[in-house]
């Protein structure tokens, strides 16, 4: 096998660090992005306008882009730069390129001469103020999705050369436009399509940016030939049949968004800032992990198949060993996240209720959404994209039931149905992976030893938890006795402790790990 493009596990995990990493200052851009959007637009319909409006070009950019479209290049691109060399990518991505930003093109400008039907289509139930809303902001913010699908391409091909800092700091730079545009419509009172403006002209930087390093590592735009056209057909087969399987959490955040609209005022904010701490950890690890195992995978498959069980079961514990502990805090800090952060002064105390019992229900099911995006990928390294979508038309029914169910039955409590039925959907999407795995493609899930690993860690988690609450009880039972409790306890000062507390505690758990037998081949030295 050439090792000139392969991954160690080293490298693998130095990999998924150094996306982890960027997404990691991405997520915290975000959250102070959403902080001063929240300042801006309040929890009312312009509130909902604006997050249906963006939600539309920014979905289909996880549909369109980064999700299908790059589980359906990114194998064919890992297998032609080792058999063909970089000449057949350049010929193959001049073809992808036409026909799909082409495409892009044609919906932006339908999109633009319907803005109305797009909008009922995705919230029927708005009124009459928030389509008002709602449509101008459509208008100008759906080319984005053109600037970023096209720099997924481009990343599909960097990625088949293992370069991945430029696919993880997009998203960094993508903040830098949106709080920028953010705080100059704070400070001058600008109106909100200077904002809109501001994510657009963010949307073509990014691309620039990526076409410099496609460039930059020698590939370019080759003529378009018979041989080009039979890789694009390829491509194209894997993306159709991929496009509702990768992208079906956005669809059914989609769907839930629609179903929002027939609620009170602010609900669709709501559940959008309620999922936005969970979609931390999720971006993080999940999404760069699975994204860097899928090029190593798309070898694996090729030249040692058998070592594909081996990955699913390390890749399993990895992913509870990083993902349960951030659900145990998420859920222990949701209340306080609204309270003295995002809601603060703006929220009421019903919609901060709200908005923390949204989180608790989707960090439950944190693990399962996190496996579901790499399990996802070890389908698209096997070249199936049959099986996934199955799968994912199956949870969706599922979502699409609950929904309905919680709209009818369920009265002002709706909002947390609708939460929990995208929750039962991403649990349902991990466990039938597993099993059409090993159904379909044989590939075994180690039952007893993932059993012996999470009995471990589990133990080890239940100490460590115990221990942090306790401690985090015994510092505010102390501090009640003085002035500075308020301060410390119901504003933003909470998180001068419960910061560091909640730091101390993800770094105790990596360093005991050997004290509690916890292995894992992808941090064993």
């Amino acid at each position: 096998m050439d090792t000139k493009f392969k991954l160690s596990k080293k490298a693998i995990l130095k990999k998924t660090f150094q996306f982890g990493g960027l997404t990691f200052l991405s997520r915290i851009l975000g959250i102070f992005r959403e902080m001063l959007q929240i300042r801006l637009l309040g929890l009312k319909s312009i509130s909902d306008a604006f997050i249906t409006a963006y939600s539309i070009p920014n979905s289909l950019r996880k549909v369109f882009a980064e999700g299908a479209l790059s589980a359906a290049s990114v194998p064919t691109f890992v297998k032609l730069v080792k058999t063909d060399g970089k000449d057949r990518v350049s010929r193959l991505m001049s073809a992808s390129f036409l026909f799909f930003e082409g495409i892009v093109l044609i919906l932006c400008v339908l999109v633009f001469l319907y803005p109305r039907a797009v909008i009922s289509l995705i919230a029927a139930g708005f009124s009459e103020e928030q389509f008002a809303y709602a449509i101008p902001f459509l208008r100008v913010l759906f080319p984005f999705i053109f600037f970023i699908s096209s720099s997924a391409l481009l990343a599909g091909a960097l990625q088949s050369v293992n370069h991945f800092f430029m696919p993880a700091f997009a998203p960094v730079l993508m903040n830098f436009f949106y709080i920028s545009g953010l705080g100059l419509c704070l400070y001058f009172k600008y109106s909100l399509m200077l904002l809109c403006w501001g994510i657009i002209i963010g949307g073509a930087v990014q691309f620039l940016m990526h076409l410099a390093f496609y460039f930059y590592y020698e590939f370019s735009f080759g003529e378009i030939n018979k041989e080009a056209l039979k890789d694009f057909k390829s491509v194209l087969m894997k993306f159709l049949s991929c496009l509702f399987a990768v992208s079906v959490m956005e669809i059914n955040f989609l769907i839930d968004r629609r179903a929002l609209s027939f609620l009170g005022k602010g609900s669709v904010s709501i559940v959008y800032y309620g999922s936005a701490f969970m979609r931390i950890p999720l971006g993080i690890f999940a999404v760069g992990f699975a994204t860097v195992l899928l090029s190593h995978l798309s070898r694996v498959v090729t030249y040692a198949p058998k070592r594909l069980s081996f990955y699913l079961l390390e890749a399993t514990k990895l992913t509870c060993w990083v993902i349960l502990p951030a659900s145990f805090f998420l859920i222990f800090v949701s209340e306080k996240l609204f309270s003295t952060l995002m809601f603060n002064g703006t929220g009421t105390l019903e919609q901060i209720f709200q908005a923390s019992r949204v989180l608790m229900i989707f960090s439950l099911s944190l693990v399962f959404f996190s496996l579901a995006k790499i399990l996802t990928n070890i389908f698209y390294a096997l070249h199936d994209t049959s099986r996934p979508a199955i799968i994912s038309l199956c949870a969706t029914i599922v979502n699409i039931a609950g929904n309905l169910l919680s709209l009818r039955y369920l009265g002002d409590n709706a909002i947390f149905g609708i939460a929990g039925s995208t929750a039962v959907y991403g649990t349902i999407l991990a466990i039938m992976s597993y099993a059409y795995l090993y159904r379909k493609h044989k590939v075994t899930f180690y039952l007893k030893n993932f059993a012996s690993f999470i009995t471990r860690y589990l133990f080890q988690i239940t100490v460590l938890m115990s221990l942090f609450y306790f401690i985090h009880s015994l510092i505010f039972y102390a501090l009640q006795q003085t002035q500075y409790y308020t301060f410390f306890y119901n504003r933003w000062g909470y998180w001068f402790i419960a910061g560091p507390l909640i730091l101390f505690f993800i770094l105790l758990i990596f360093v005991s790990k050997k004290l509690f037998r916890v292995k894992l081949y992808f941090l064993k030295r």
